[in-house]
This record gives structure tokens, C-alpha cells and sequence, in this order.
């Protein structure tokens, strides 16, 4: 393991200990039938201490993987990701949770996943409706409307 990476395991592992004792302490837990606000976090803190141990004990014993961590030009999908991301973020609360996941569907089919259009059309609009029904009627969550609205 190079000094890099045990720094940022460190890091990493401070991180989560942090979020897990910021939950623990400040937010009440409630119970695993009735979770408090501080229950995800918690769990969350944990899994990262758990993974960051694991990634750390193995890059102690285990040789180090020689390869780079992108091949060229294999950064250009998951930079594609992050921004098709921040766009629907950006555009949900003026276009509106349909228009604005209807979007980001076809975005992420075409330039992801490179579907065809046909393909693209439907994982769409099904997906779109699927998550508007489940979460409107099934969960009762008050979706932006945006354009919609107007």
C-alpha cells in the first residue's frame, strides 16, 4: 500500500468515525421499528468504517495492483454521469419532476448507455411513470411540478 492510499484510508476512516459518532451522539437513534434521524447515518458511518478497514487490511497483505486506475479516455463515462446528474438536479425544481426524469432517462439511455431510440423511448417513459406512481400514490411524496404547475 503506497502512502497515498494509506492517507487516504485514514482519511476516509476519521470521515466515518465522524458521521457515525455525530449520529450516535447529537441525533436520536429511535429503534429499528421506529428509526430516528440519526439511524441512517449511523449506519452509514459504520459501513464506511467496515469497508475502509477491509480495503486497508487488504491492501496491507495483498500486492499492490499495478494497472492505473482509468485507462485512457475511460474517465469520459463517469464525467458524462456526474454531469447528466448535476443537470437533473438543476432542472428538477424549474421543469418539474416528469419533464426533468423523463430527460434524464433519455440522456443517460443515449449517451450511457448508447441505446437505440426505440429502447430508449420505452425504459423512458415507463421508468418515468413507474417512479412518479411509486412515489406519488404508493409513498405520498409531494413531487415539484414545475412547468406543470403553471
Amino acid at each position: 500500500m503506497t502512502k497515498q492510499e494509506r492517507n487516504a484510508g485514514v482519511l476516509i476512516l476519521i470521515f466515518g468515525l465522524a458521521v457515525a459518532a455525530y449520529s450516535f451522539s447529537i441525533l436520536p437513534l429511535g429503534s429499528i421499528k421506529q428509526p430516528g434521524p440519526g439511524m441512517f447515518p449511523l449506519i452509514c458511518g459504520g459501513g464506511i468504517v467496515f469497508l475502509c478497514l477491509l480495503w486497508m487490511i487488504r491492501g496491507g497483505i495483498g500486492s499492490l495492483c499495478s494497472e492505473p486506475l482509468w485507462q485512457e479516455r475511460e474517465w469520459k463515462r463517469p464525467a458524462i454521469c456526474v454531469m447528466i446528474l448535476l443537470v437533473y438536479t438543476a432542472l428538477m425544481e424549474d421543469l418539474g419532476y416528469l419533464p426533468s426524469t423523463l430527460l434524464f432517462l433519455v440522456a443517460w439511455q443515449k449517451l450511457i448507455e448508447h441505446a437505440n431510440w426505440r429502447k430508449t423511448i420505452i425504459i423512458s417513459v415507463v421508468g418515468t411513470t413507474a417512479m412518479y406512481l411509486l412515489f406519488v400514490y404508493l409513498l405520498s411524496v409531494a413531487l415539484p411540478m414545475g412547468i406543470l404547475e403553471r
